[in-house]
């Protein structure tokens, strides 16, 4: 059963065997896997039931209706970088671009050696990716569904001998509708609002949407259930809530899980909850071409060149409507209206970096976290050497002008401008950037002087208290993370099948 919180009454007092604060990557695979075994599960969400055909492809009301903040959110330091996170039933599976990659081995393995985590190995794992990707139908990007937009990128790789492949896909029928950013209008993405929740909540499970948990119960260092308030039509509360259960599951991802465990002074004996923090800083590179490239036509994020992954240097496909993509170009004035009167000429690729940067979540005013974090100069390295590549890919494509992510850099139209990259030292600060996945902020690990959940994700403080979602990764993953997220969830859910009586379940 799917509800609106508008639909109880007040003072909504339930009890189950679980409670998950969550319905993105890590809730909704819990919550199915849970209500299949006939646990009795609640989930509450705090966003609502958007239906993205709804918004009519408006991406301004898509990001008022479906992210956090109205996708405002942003980190404190240099460079401030913005970080849109979803707020909808089914997270941000719902406004990602959709790609799928497994946990790298090799990250995996490091985890390993620094972290312990000696109940799970990665043969644990295959088996939960696989039965993920079967549930949200992973497939390849069809070629023909790529666009112009990456098209022309494969081509300028290949020229220079680089290698890319299509990516990854949650989807059905796609049909290209290029905003997977804003929801789906074909609801050919299988977010998680698709498979895992309709399944779970046709299980049995309930799952309350306008639901904001607040408070942890606790007892004896046990969980013990949830409180927090229903939400009206403005997200302003309406109703207090409570639910008990020997079970809570948080999986409000790696900025307000923290934010909510530090709010209730807890699961925190390591120090750890809140630091660490890792979000896959990106930069975007803009090329002018002579012919219409109309990007906006087929996946945004179809194709990706991955020869520079071991040195934390990875290219995937982007784009963005005119009124998003007006605000990222590097101009005002009549050079902004200049640059956008070619829009349909226009073709963009992503570069994201595997950051050795790391930052900290902490409580701030007016019941939101505060988000620290400062680029190193390491990191800063990767996307001037990521700059240049992806330059001189577009250079080979065709390009006749390229605008890139650095101040006082505007463009590049020939190989001869690469030199201005080297010129002079480009700092932190020089840099226009972005980050979709934050992680790490409840780092797992064997040792509780150093980790906040040990390795089937409970706390080392709290029994009956896991954490399902990114902020559990103790470093970047350097790829995707919606994968490993679902598959470490099961994993989790498949550890509480097996010791229910530890939980009197």
């Amino acid at each position: 059963m799917i509800i609106d919180s508008q639909e109880l009454e007040e003072n909504y007092h339930a009890s189950a065997d679980v409670v998950i604060v969550g319905s993105g990557a890590g809730g909704a695979p819990m919550a199915y896997k849970l209500a299949q075994a006939g646990w009795k599960v609640i989930l509450l969400e705090e966003g609502r039931n958007n239906n993205p055909a709804d918004l009519n492809r408006n991406s301004w009301e898509a990001m008022k209706e479906m992210y956090r903040d109205s996708g405002m959110l942003a980190t404190l330091g240099t460079p401030s970088i913005p970080l849109p996170l979803g707020l909808t039933l089914g997270g941000t599976t719902v406004i990602n671009s959709g790609t799928c990659f497994r946990t790298p081995e090799k990250v995996f393995a490091e985890w390993k050696e620094k972290f312990g985590l000696s109940e799970v190995q990665y043969a644990d794992l295959i088996p939960l990716f696989e039965e993920s990707e079967k549930m949200i139908h992973v497939q390849e990007a069809p070629y023909e569904l790529l666009g112009t937009n990456n098209q022309m990128f494969a081509e300028g790789a290949r020229k220079l001998g680089l290698h890319g492949r299509p990516l990854m896909r949650n989807v059905i029928n796609c049909k290209g509708a290029g905003i997977c950013a804003f929801g789906c209008p074909e609801h050919a993405k299988q977010s998680m609002e698709r498979n895992f929740l309709p399944a779970a909540s046709e299980l049995g499970a309930t799952i309350i949407t306008s639901a904001r948990a607040e408070k942890i119960i606790t007892q004896k260092k046990t969980a013990k259930g949830v409180e927090g308030s229903f939400l009206d039509a403005k997200r302003k509360r309406r109703t207090k809530f409570r639910i008990d259960a020997p079970v809570v599951v948080l999986s409000c991802g790696a900025i307000y899980t923290p934010y909510l465990l530090l709010n209730n002074g807890m699961a925190n004996c390591s120090r750890q909850v809140g630091r660490n923090l890792h979000i896959h800083p990106a930069a975007k590179v803009i090329a002018m071409f002579d012919e219409a490239i109309d990007a906006w036509n087929g996946v945004p994020q179809g194709y990706y060149v991955d020869d520079y992954a071991g040195e934390g240097i990875m290219f995937e496909g982007f784009f963005l409507p005119p009124a998003i993509l007006s605000f990222a170009l590097p101009a005002m004035g009549m050079k902004l209206k200049k640059y956008m009167a070619d829009y349909r000429k226009m073709a963009g690729f992503g570069i994201m970096v595997t950051d050795t940067s790391h930052g900290r979540v902490i409580k701030g005013l007016n019941h939101s976290p505060l988000i620290f974090y400062n680029l190193n100069e390491t990191d800063t390295a990767k996307f001037v050497k990521g700059v240049e590549i992806a330059a001189r890919v577009y250079l080979a494509a065709g390009a006749n002008k390229i605008l890139v992510p650095i101040h006082g850099i505007d463009e590049i139209t020939c190989e001869a401008d690469l030199q201005k990259l080297h010129d002079v030292k480009i700092k932190p600060g020089h840099l226009e950037l972005s980050a979709f996945h934050p992680m790490g902020t409840c780092r797992m690990g064997d040792d509780a002087k150093n980790s906040v959940v040990n390795s089937h994700l409970e706390t080392h403080d709290v029994k009956g208290l896991f954490v399902a979602d990114a902020s559990v990764f103790p470093s970047s993953l350097g790829v995707n993370p919606q994968m490993s997220i679902m598959a470490f969830s099961l994993f989790a859910a498949n550890y509480l099948l097996k010791n229910k009586s530890q939980y009197s379940v």
